[in-house]
């Protein structure tokens, strides 16, 4: 039985490769039916209730207090019960004015409630503008490496620190991540030399240095060694976000990064292919990642919403401002597509910003295009905001298909009368044809009173079935607007309503690490198909969503459903419906025992 999952009792799954007659069990319960469809206000504000304002900002502010919130956060189950807490840091440039980085943590109590952990659990004063969560000593809970974005903040560095399983940390010395210089904006574990232990790869600059980034090879007791010349092809620049996936199906995980600022080297985002071992080929260029050739949306000339760019006379083409990055298996076909979100600023004037790269949502062509992008945000509907910012892919409402939810800035909506324009938190839904409809401003999720002008101007966001009655709740980073903000917490209630699974892999710590990052798991049913692959964080200053892996089933017939399962080390499982059914959380561990429990 999964801990910490209400109701229900757990039963271990019979042979995973026998078929309902040759395992003498019964199918389980599983039965189709006709998605509910999004209303309104399907989204409730429970903030306050919900006990996660504590502390969120100050009145009034400490003396040297420039931004008053902590709108950089995550999801992360940092005591090990099933159930993921929520972590929230403050912003610099509070440090360069004497006020010192703050962590907020609260403990899930697994009621849909938090409780104030941040003094107990040792993080509240730790010197560093974001979290990586991984069991990097693969003991089976969650440490952290704390990436410092702010240089020149002697004498703190960036570091680990070593959950002692309970959520309580303390600093590993001498971890072998000091040396990095402090200009860290995101960072991801993941085993990418298939040693059966997670690595760090860490992008550097963020929106404010130029730099390369940097690679560390994991020992698995917690210690990391520098392995950064195997990131052939590190270019410097402002890498604002990161990412990783299979999206080559080759067996190993690739790092996507997000850069900022079209006026360092065109702005082009990198793409480090893994060749294998751990050894990576920036490949961006070459597979339709590092910039578009069109350019902004919103100064098109030819009623298409694109234009080509002319051949630049410094012959780069110009690439984004980047900001958060996702990936996932959009048009449900099995491959890993790419969500990529910018501050693109229409301006026909200036050449750099009439041409870069407004947000886009990268389709991968698959093998037979040698796994090249295309991008399709226009034409599946997508709108243009001049200040997308953090931006995931997800499925809210469960009915099978990927949406796509976006922190937006509010600063540039005076430039418009569209609403699609302004700076309310985005939330694209997609449609079985495969476009997308914005239901963000009526969701429930924005106020049109604006009472703390929610959301508009958000910060990161995160995902994760907090209450686990099987969709996916929100959390919000409020960024201030001046005065104090406070983070925001909605609850799905819609979701529920249709039929979902729910999936957590866990590796044995020797084949495959215990996070077992790049478990790609997939329900199929005849030729139809749902697609996850763990992952540790995504975007700018490490969004973190839950490590459950969510299915919404939607109409998928019952019929031939079996779960696919293929693990880092390329051992693969399957399960047929005496071993699960629908509704259900689904514990899995490498390499074939699988634990079900209803409710």
């Amino acid at each position: 039985m999964l801990a910490g999952c209400p109701g229900g009792t757990g039963s271990e799954a019979p042979n995973p490769d026998a078929s309902s007659d040759e395992a003498g069990g019964e199918p389980m319960a599983c039965e189709a039916r006709p998605a509910v469809a999004p209303g309104a206000d399907f989204f409730a504000d429970v903030s306050d209730a919900s006990g996660i304002r504590v502390d969120n900002f100050y009145d009034p502010p400490a003396e040297g207090t420039v931004i008053n919130d902590h709108s950089r956060l995550a999801f992360a189950d940092i005591d090990g019960d099933g159930y993921d807490d929520i972590v929230a840091h403050s912003l610099f440039p509070n440090p360069q004015n004497g006020v010192p980085f703050e962590h907020l943590v609260f403990r899930n109590r697994g009621d849909g409630s938090f409780e104030d952990f941040s003094d107990a659990s040792g993080l509240r004063d730790v010197q560093a503008g974001f979290f990586a969560f991984a069991d990097v000593d693969n003991d089976g809970d969650q440490d952290v490496f704390a990436g410092l974005d702010l240089p020149n903040y002697e004498p703190h560095r960036s570091a680990i620190y070593l959950n002692d399983g309970a959520g309580h940390f303390t600093a590993l010395p001498d971890a072998g991540v000091e040396s990095t210089p402090t200009a860290h904006a995101n960072a991801v574990f993941a085993d990418f030399n298939g040693d059966g232990v997670v690595d760090l790869f860490v992008g550097l600059g963020g929106t404010s240095a130029v730099t390369t980034d940097q690679l560390y090879r994991g020992l698995g007791d917690g210690h990391f060694e520098d392995v950064t010349p195997a990131l052939q092809g590190n270019q410097a620049r402002p890498s604002n976000g990161s990412v990783t996936c299979n999206y080559d199906e080759d067996g190993d995980l690739d790092i996507f990064v997000s850069t900022y600022s079209v006026s360092t080297n065109g702005g082009h985002n990198l793409l480090f292919e893994n060749q294998g071992g751990g050894l990576f080929e920036e490949l961006g260029e070459a597979r339709g990642f590092a910039y578009l050739r069109t350019g902004n949306y919103w100064l098109s000339t030819t009623g298409m919403g694109q234009d080509d760019e002319p051949e630049p006379p410094s012959g780069l083409y110009r690439g984004s401002n980047g900001f958060g990055i996702d990936c996932g298996d959009v048009d449900n076909d099995g491959d890993l597509d790419v969500l990529l979100t910018t501050i693109s600023h229409p301006v026909d004037s200036d050449y750099n910003r009439k041409w870069s790269d407004p947000s886009q949502l990268l389709i991968n062509g698959g093998a037979g295009a040698s796994y090249g992008f295309e991008n399709q945000w226009l034409a599946r509907g997508l709108p243009f905001n001049e200040g997308d910012v953090d931006g995931a892919l997800i499925d809210f409402d469960n009915d099978g298909l990927l949406d796509i939810s976006l922190s937006r800035e509010r600063k540039y909506e005076g430039n418009y009368t569209d609403e699609q324009q302004k700076g309310w938190f985005g939330l694209m839904h997609q449609l079985p044809d495969g476009s997308f409809e914005s239901l963000g401003v009526t969701s429930g999720i924005n106020d049109p009173e604006e009472v703390l002008r929610r959301m508009k101007g958000a910060q990161n966001h995160a995902w994760s079935d907090i209450d686990h009655d099987g969709d996916l709740d929100l959390l919000v980073g409020g960024r201030d607007q001046g005065g104090g903000r406070p983070n925001f917490l909605f609850r799905n209630d819609l979701g529920q309503d249709n039929r979902w699974l729910a999936v957590r892999v866990h590796g044995d710590g020797q084949a495959v690490s215990r996070d077992a990052f790049g478990t790609r798991v997939t329900v199929r049913s005849g030729e139809q198909l749902r697609t996850r692959e763990a992952k540790s964080s995504r975007g700018m200053y490490n969004s973190e969503d839950t490590r459950v892996l969510h299915f919404g089933l939607g109409e998928l017939p019952c019929e031939d459903l079996e779960l696919l399962v293929r693990w880092p080390d390329g051992t693969e499982v399957s399960f047929d419906r005496t071993a699960f059914g629908e509704d259900m959380f689904l514990d899995l561990s490498y390499p074939d025992s699988l634990v079900v429990s209803e409710g």
